[in-house]
């Protein structure tokens, strides 16, 4: 069967990175099962990637009409037996749809509510990040008889969250069109690393033995790094620790982000406890810090793609977590890590001095942790579902 992918920016640099690394691995099972798999997307010149087809289009979508003239042209010229399509909101905000082949989509992007936003957020930072959160207010505001009409477009819509899955019904979707098939986990996750390992960057970091409290991936304050920031005067009254912040700086922006948490630290005097590391590690290299912290802090205020892979391989690595009641994250840690409100200094404190001072608690939801991830399927798995919907 030959299949066509339309994902917008699928390059390289972000096959690490949801929702690319869950199209990635849905269009290298698919080939793999023998199928024929092309990705048609935005802003890229090149024409294979990893072995798979790749077109480039100015534009994937125009907004208040349809795919792109471009689109069309490229799946007449190729005739796929399927489409998938991945999805925002913003993708039901339409008056036409034009391709003639049956159609898959995919909605990783979190479904919020203005209010939920506003709150969880604060609307001074909903302007400022404007670039980040212009999507996510968009979709906040699509109307739910437009979302139940074209929806009917669609063969099957996969979500990779409970949560996402009754938002959407709830909008009007056909129970039967949505399906849970959430991502994949690497088997390497499973796997810890070395201990010399993990005790050279314990050294490293830490010298004097204090606990280590870690947050990985992109800096943005959006992503609660500020929070966690704010929440370490409050820490440091009852427990000396390290905050580590294993930055991942995509972008030459992000770094201004990494400033911004250097001088809030200063100003609250705590840049001691602050160790602040900006490279783009290999994962190899990514599971020995986190295998090295007592305790992981994801503590966002916004979730861009559903179900964090950050989250996932920390509770793989057998680590404890603490996360927040954002998107369909407290179905995934319920009874196996420990969830906050967002954007709250002072109880995300106390969840980790929780934590760090009750060890029976720590290594009871390590332990969870990881055996639940023994149980979570691989991506192997997401691809054989996948194959098996299309037919």
């Amino acid at each position: 069967m030959k299949v066509a992918i339309i994902c917008f920016d699928f390059k390289e640099s972000n096959l690490r990175k949801q929702p690319w690394r869950y199209v990635y691995e849905i269009a290298k099972g698919l080939k793999s099962h023998g199928h024929e798999v092309f990705i048609i997307t935005n802003s890229n010149n090149k024409t294979d990637i990893t072995g798979i087809r790749v077109f480039g289009v100015g534009r994937l979508f125009i907004p208040l009409k349809g795919e792109s003239k471009e689109v069309i042209e490229v799946l007449d010229r190729e005739n796929p037996d399927r489409v998938i399509m991945l999805l925002g909101l913003t993708s039901f905000l339409r008056t036409h749809f034009e391709i003639k082949q049956p159609v898959i989509g995919i909605l990783t992007s979190p479904i919020y509510s203005l209010g939920e936003l506003v709150k969880n957020i604060g609307i001074r930072d909903l302007i400022s990040y404007y670039r980040y959160t212009v999507m996510h207010l968009i979709n906040s505001l699509v109307p739910s008889f437009l979302v139940r009409k074209w929806s009917q477009k669609f063969e099957y819509i996969l979500v990779l969250s409970r949560h996402n899955q009754e938002r959407l019904i709830k909008k009007g979707v056909s129970e039967d069109k949505v399906v849970v098939v959430p991502p994949g986990i690497d088997e390497e996750f499973l796997e810890l690393p070395e201990q010399e390992a993990i005790n050279r960057i314990r050294s490293e970091i830490d010298p004097g033995g204090i606990p280590i409290v870690m947050y990985y991936t992109s800096p943005l304050t959006l992503r609660g790094t500020d929070t966690l920031v704010r929440a370490l005067p409050y820490i440091l009254k009852e427990k000396e620790v390290k905050l580590l912040i294993l930055s991942r700086p995509d972008y030459k922006r992000v770094l201004k982000e990494e400033m911004k948490l250097r001088k809030l630290a200063e100003n609250l005097g705590v840049k001691e406890n602050l160790v602040i590391i900006s490279k783009y590690f290999p994962p190899n290299k990514v599971k020995a810090y986190v295998s090295s912290s007592d305790v992981i802090v994801l503590p966002f205020k916004l979730v861009f793609s559903d179900v964090p892979l950050s989250i996932l391989e920390s509770m793989a690595l057998g680590k404890a977590v603490i996360s927040t009641n954002v998107d369909g994250i407290p179905e995934i840690l319920r009874g196996r890590g420990l969830v906050v409100r967002p954007n709250d200094p002072k109880d995300l404190a106390n969840s980790i001095l929780l934590v760090l001072d009750d060890e029976e608690l720590r290594r009871d939801l390590e332990k969870k942790a990881h055996e639940y991830m023994m149980q979570w399927r691989r991506w192997d798995d997401i691809a054989d579902e996948v194959s098996e919907l299309i037919g």
